[in-house]
């Protein structure tokens, strides 16, 4: 047992064991041993090493290893089986030994070498949960490593352990995905994910497993859900090898790398279903009509694209084509410094995914509407409702409103409903259409939590919860959600303006700027309550001349929402245009005839910003 004196620190256990060791021994004890042995020294050894990790202790069949970092614990873990798979190999049935393995993340007591610890019981529990072959890690692991790591993990939900006195979240990566060659390429072809800078040297370095592909075929609705499967949707994409155009081969590793970062973007789309990167590798440098690459993969829409290099600067060309009829829908050019090639690579890939993913859903709209309204299924009439909400009157709201709750009646396991009706809610609350508004806001969080007890990872009900949460002033929850809906999905541009909307009201107002300007980038259509968020952040930042380009155009776009003329009327104010402030002022009249100056921008958390607001309106003329 530790002493009174043993160290505490943060760490990720390993448990390996191999599964059906004693049935082993029992046939052949001598020759299990042996095998066994040399796994440890041959295997689990170098990779331990290699992952900066320590074995602390062996005991019988299974191995107890800590980590100090949880993307290397599971790095390692990935390629213990990998490297089982490939020692299997021409090995007789009855001789083969496959790991179990078993990951935790929390604090250990260290004392003597050994640990201890829940963290390590917990590990080991988890351990007895994997298949032959597999990996199960926790959610404290998980959350570590599920936006860093391009791993097909999947959910088991929440599990009773052995003598742990809480449920724990499980994930797992099961043996299929570990080892199949469709998901894993040949290691000589796959793309270079890093580079490492030693003096004038570059040396190219392989991430784990030499880029795992992510093989997305998420569903489009929630797993309890009984309509149509999501390919049907019509939503089906596929990301084509994009081409090396700076006659230099030696950059394939970018364009390749390139590819791999739109498709995992992409697919954190739910709404839409992506092609695995592996899939598509096979139709590198083919010359074939869209129509049969599309049928072979099962994809409706191909994305194509070129990249070129021109001294320190890279090109980008981006396609989007109807696979059925070849029809180009949609191109677009990028252009970026090289002053860090993989953050280029990573900023375009988001770039990329967020435009893309904004034309596929206004298709999936356009096809919806065009379906009789006497034969509409839930997804159809959820992106009915959908299109309404982005019409900012009382009627629009109220008609989007019935077909949400008519949906959630017809797929009560369909999170986005829930989601999507919270910000009904929400909306109604905050534009001014509800005599209770402090009772839609609770409803749109309870909505929002309905929502995530369905789907956890369902990106738009953290998105409602973040802005929610900010309007009762509860920012931290407010900044925990939009930090989590960022998590979940970085290239979603309603994301960014949700995260956007928190920041300006916890006073961060360069922040919200600069996020809200990079969601347009993704999107120019924002709605009405993400104008106002940003004209508001342009006139606390003093930028007046940016507030009203914005709020005119707005306005011009949404002229039944009730609140733009507000802060245009007090750039207009800032900049000395008295009269265009005094007619702004008169329209906002209209619209609010019981406008409250008081209580606009009560929402900051910083009482100071508020009066700055106040004030540029009462030069407006706003009393």
């Amino acid at each position: 047992m530790p002493d009174s004196t043993a160290n505490r620190r943060l760490a990720t256990i390993l448990v390996a064991d191999v599964d059906g060791y004693s049935r082993l021994m029992r046939a052949d004890e001598e020759g299990t041993l042996v095998d066994l042995r040399a796994h440890l020294a041959e295997l689990v050894a170098p990779v331990v090493e290699r992952f900066h990790g320590r074995i602390v202790k062996t005991v019988g069949d299974g191995v107890l290893i800590e980590f100090g970092s949880a993307i290397e614990a599971v790095r390692s873990a990935v390629e213990l089986q990998r490297g089982m798979v490939e020692r299997n190999a021409g090995t007789p049935p009855d001789r083969r030994q496959a790991f179990r393995i078993g990951l935790h993340l929390g604090d250990i007591i260290v004392s003597d070498d050994d640990v201890f610890g829940d963290t390590v019981n917990v590990a080991s529990r988890l351990e007895g949960l994997a298949e032959p072959g597999s990996i199960v890690l926790s959610a404290s692991v998980y959350e570590q490593v599920r936006d860093k790591l391009a791993l097909p993990f999947r959910s088991q939900g929440s599990r009773a352990l052995k003598n742990i006195d809480r449920p724990i979240q499980v994930y797992s990566l099961d043996a299929a995905a570990l080892s199949q060659d469709g998901v894993r390429p040949p290691r000589m072809k796959m793309p270079v994910r890093r580079l490492i800078v030693a003096g004038a040297a570059i040396a190219l370095a392989l991430a784990i497993g030499e880029g795992l592909v992510y093989v997305v075929d998420r569903g489009l609705l929630g797993s309890t859900m009984a309509t149509r499967p999501p390919a049907e949707s019509g939503l089906s994409v596929a990301v084509l090898m994009f081409t090396n155009q700076s006659g230099d081969a030696a950059q394939d590793y970018f364009s390749d790398g390139l590819t791999e970062d739109i498709t995992r973007a992409l697919g954190r789309f739910k709404e839409l279903t992506v092609i695995s990167y592996n899939a598509v590798l096979p139709f590198r440098n083919k010359e074939l009509p869209l129509a049969e690459i599309g049928g072979a993969l099962k994809a409706r829409y191909l994305v194509s694209g070129s990249v070129r290099r021109m001294g320190q600067r890279v090109r980008v060309t981006v396609q989007l084509s109807d696979a059925m009829n070849g029809t180009q829908l949609w191109s677009e050019q990028y252009d970026d410094e090289l002053s860090d090639i993989f953050a280029v690579q990573e900023r375009i890939a988001r770039r990329v995914a967020g435009t893309l993913a904004s034309s596929l859903q206004q298709i999936a709209l356009q096809q919806a509407l065009r379906k009789p309204t006497d034969n509409l299924d839930a997804y159809d009439m959820l992106l009915r409702a959908r299109a309404l909400s982005a019409d900012p009157t009382r009627n629009a709201n109220r008609m989007a409103r019935e077909m949400l709750e008519r949906v959630t009646q017809m797929a009560p396991g369909y999170a986005d409903a829930y989601a999507e009706l919270a910000d009904i809610y929400f909306q109604r609350a905050t534009f001014g259409w509800s005599e209770f508004a402090q009772q839609d806001v609770e409803t749109a969080i309870r909505l929002s939590q309905k929502a995530l007890e369905i789907d956890p990872d369902c990106v738009l009900a953290h998105s409602v919860l973040a802005r929610a949460y900010t309007s009762v002033l509860k920012y931290d929850l407010g900044l925990a959600e939009s930090e989590r809906a960022l998590q979940l999905n970085p290239s979603d541009a309603e994301v960014m303006l949700a995260r956007a909307a928190v920041l300006l009201w916890t006073g961060r107002i360069d922040e919200s700027i600069a996020t809200a300007e990079a969601a347009m980038r993704l999107n120019v259509s924002i709605g009405p309550e993400a104008s106002l968020n940003l004209g508001l952040a342009y006139l606390l930042a003093r930028r007046y001349g940016d507030a009203v380009r914005l709020l005119e155009a707005q306005r011009t776009r949404y002229p039944a929402y009730p609140l733009l003329e507000l802060p245009l009327a007090a750039a207009y104010a800032e900049l000395g245009r008295g009269t265009d402030a005094q007619e702004a002022v008169e329209q906002a009249r209209l619209k609010n005839p019981h406008f409250d100056i008081a209580s606009f921008g009560s929402r900051f958390q910083d009482p100071a910003l508020q009066r700055r607001v106040e004030e540029s309106l009462r030069k407006a003329g706003v009393n």
